[in-house]
């Protein structure tokens, strides 16, 4: 959702159907009882984006790491 990053691509058949999961709602911001909705509260990221994500107090937004990138 953000990179593009292709486990597989790069790393052979090890890396297929391999990602990090990113969820939009923080985790310890969660109560107890909440169901994930995966369409709705995850996105797919790789794990150096994901990292980036995380580098605030207050998560990125994706649209803010792909706005970062340097191509």
């Amino acid at each position: 959702m953000v990179c593009g990053f292709n486990f597989q691509s790069s790393y052979g058949e090890i890396g297929r159907e391999y990602i990090h999961v990113h969820h939009l709602e923080q985790v310890a911001g969660i109560g107890k009882i909440y169901k994930v909705d995966p369409i709705e509260d995850l996105r797919p990221v790789c794990a150096n984006c994901h990292a980036i994500i995380h580098r605030r107090q207050e998560p990125l937004a994706i649209d803010e790491v792909k706005k970062l990138i340097v191509r």
